[in-house]
């Protein structure tokens, strides 16, 4: 398994876990009406966004590069 392999797994896994989490925030009825979980939910929000911006420069930085 090469380090650009195992890169994009982890921030593959960081995207579903801030996806999975604003998920939690708008529509667990538990939770419902807090101000708090909502602002939560949008932070995740641009941070799962953030993560994938993020992957995008990464793979075309890295996509000439030979990483064994």
């Amino acid at each position: 398994m090469s380090l650009k392999f195992v890169h994009q797994i982890i921030i593959f896994a960081g995207i579903s876990i801030f996806s999975i989490f604003a998920w939690f925030c708008f529509f667990d009825p538990s939770v419902a009406g807090d101000v708090r979980y909502l602002i939560a939910g949008i932070g995740s929000i641009f941070l799962a966004l953030g993560l994938v911006g993020y992957e995008i420069y990464f793979l075309r930085k890295t996509r000439r590069l030979i990483i064994g």
